[in-house]
C-alpha cells in the first residue's frame, strides 16, 4: 500500500506566536513516492527544513493559503530552492489570489520574478484542482480575514484523503468540505470561550471534528491564547467530545499515513521514502 508522511516543521500560528516562536511557524511538508510539498511556509520553513532533514530543493510543490505572513513568509525563498536557485523552471506554486496580486485586505506576498520560475503557477479558488506529482489537490472554502482564503482536500491514490482547514471561523457546511478524509489538519488558534472572528475556537473545533468523523483529528496552528491555555487539555476535550481520535499537534511531528496511521517524532528513520525527502 502506498504511503503518505506530514511532517509538521511548524504549530505555531498568529502574529505573536510567530514573533515569540513559542511554537515554530514553518508549515507543513508532504512527502510520498512522487510527492514533495510544502504547504503554507512561515517564517522558519527553509531553516527547519534543513534542520530535520529535508532538502528543500527536492521539494516539487509550494502551496501558500493565503497572504498572512505566518503563512507565506518563507515562500519566496522555498521556490528559490525549488528552481535551483532560479536557474531552472521546476516545480509548481499555487497560492491566492491575495499571495500573487494582492487585494484590498492584504498582499501581494511572492514577487512576479518568483512567480515566474516555477513551471506552473496556479490560483486558488475554492474547487479549484490540480495535481502535484501522484498527490491530486483540490482548494477548498474557508472564511477569513484575507477573503481569498482557502484549505485544502490532499488525495493520494492508495492512501485516501487528508483535509487541512487553513485559517478559518465555523461556517455551515464546513463539516461536508472535509467529510470522507482520514486525516483532518485543523487549525485552530484559540481556546474555548475566546472566539476570534476568522478564527476557530476549541468549541467549534468539537463539532467539525464530529462530524467529519475522520480517523485522526490532528489540531495545529496554535495562538498564544491556546499555547497559554495548554494545547493538551483543550484538545483533549474535542476527542471525548467529538469521539474521534484526537491529537495536539507538536513541532516536529510525523504523522504517517498507510494502511494504518501512526504518529511520531524526530527525524526521518524509514529509508524508503529518503528519495523524496
Amino acid at each position: 500500500m502506498a504511503e503518505l508522511e506530514l511532517v509538521l516543521l511548524g504549530t505555531g500560528g498568529g502574529r505573536f506566536a510567530m514573533i515569540t516562536q513559542k511554537r515554530r511557524t514553518a508549515g507543513i511538508r508532504l512527502l510520498s513516492e512522487g510527492v514533495n510539498v510544502h504547504l503554507d511556509p512561515g517564517p522558519g520553513a527553509l531553516i527547519y527544513s534543513v534542520r530535520m532533514g529535508l532538502d528543500p530543493q527536492k521539494i516539487r510543490g509550494v502551496l501558500v493559503s493565503h497572504a498572512h505572513p505566518d503563512h507565506y513568509a518563507d515562500a519566496e525563498v522555498l521556490v528559490e530552492a525549488m528552481t535551483r536557485g532560479m536557474t531552472k523552471k521546476r516545480g509548481l506554486l499555487a497560492a491566492t489570489p491575495s499571495v500573487l496580486y494582492g487585494n484590498d485586505a492584504c498582499g501581494p506576498a511572492v514577487s512576479g520574478y518568483h512567480q515566474r520560475m516555477p513551471r506552473e503557477l496556479v490560483e486558488l479558488a475554492p474547487s479549484v484542482t490540480f495535481n502535484v506529482g501522484r498527490m491530486r489537490v483540490r482548494a477548498t472554502r474557508a472564511v477569513h480575514s484575507d477573503p481569498d482564503t482557502v484549505g485544502f482536500r490532499f488525495e493520494r491514490a492508495g492512501v485516501g484523503v487528508v483535509g487541512y482547514t487553513s485559517d478559518t471561523e465555523f461556517f455551515e457546511g464546513i463539516g461536508g468540505v472535509y467529510r470522507g478524509v482520514r486525516v483532518l489538519l485543523l487549525c485552530l488558534l484559540r481556546p474555548s470561550g475566546r472566539p476570534w472572528k476568522g478564527h476557530m475556537t476549541t468549541d467549534d473545533a468539537v463539532g467539525v471534528v464530529g462530524e467529519v468523523g475522520p480517523e485522526l483529528a490532528v489540531v495545529t496552528h496554535f495562538g498564544m491564547g491556546m499555547i497559554f491555555a495548554g494545547p493538551r487539555r483543550e484538545v483533549a476535550r474535542i476527542g471525548q467530545e467529538s469521539g474521534v481520535r484526537t491529537v495536539a499537534a507538536r513541532d516536529g511531528m510525523r504523522i504517517r499515513i498507510g494502511e494504518e496511521i501512526t504518529v511520531g517524532m524526530g527525524k526521518r528513520k524509514h529509508k524508503r521514502l529518503n528519495e523524496y525527502a
